[in-house]
């Protein structure tokens, strides 16, 4: 018993000694990995936070932008009503413009939900 005991202790020993140091030096890196992936997991939920913000800001604008639209319309509308034929004229040419930047409007919000979902993708494949 006491040689399987006497064994034992010196296989801890060894063991002890020759791991001390790695085992610290893991400690560390261990540290440092955790730290580095707690700050990359910040910049991505701050950048994913900031690509939704200004989601919202777009669609805020397009909400605008379809009230404008709205008016001009009615502008257009009395303009008929009224035989002017230049405010006829430059009245759907500000609803055609106003339409194709809608429509990019809502481009831009599509790929910035596209890109808030992709933003932390390619952080996770590199590792």
């Amino acid at each position: 018993m006491k040689k399987y005991i006497g064994v034992i202790t010196a296989v801890m020993f060894v063991a002890g000694i020759t791991s001390a140091t790695p085992l610290s030096v893991v400690a560390a890196d261990s540290h440092t990995n955790k730290e580095s992936r707690k700050a990359s997991k910040a910049a991505v939920k701050n950048e994913r936070k900031a690509i939704k913000q200004d989601a919202k800001a777009s669609k805020r604008d397009l909400k605008q932008d379809n009230a404008e639209l709205n008016r001009l319309r009615a502008d257009l509308k009395a303009a008929e009503a009224a035989g002017d034929r230049a405010r006829i004229a430059r009245d759907r040419v500000a609803i055609q413009r106003l339409q194709a930047d809608m429509r990019a409007d809502r481009t831009d919000i599509k790929q910035d939900k596209a890109e808030a979902k992709d933003v932390g993708k390619d952080s996770k494949k590199v590792k």
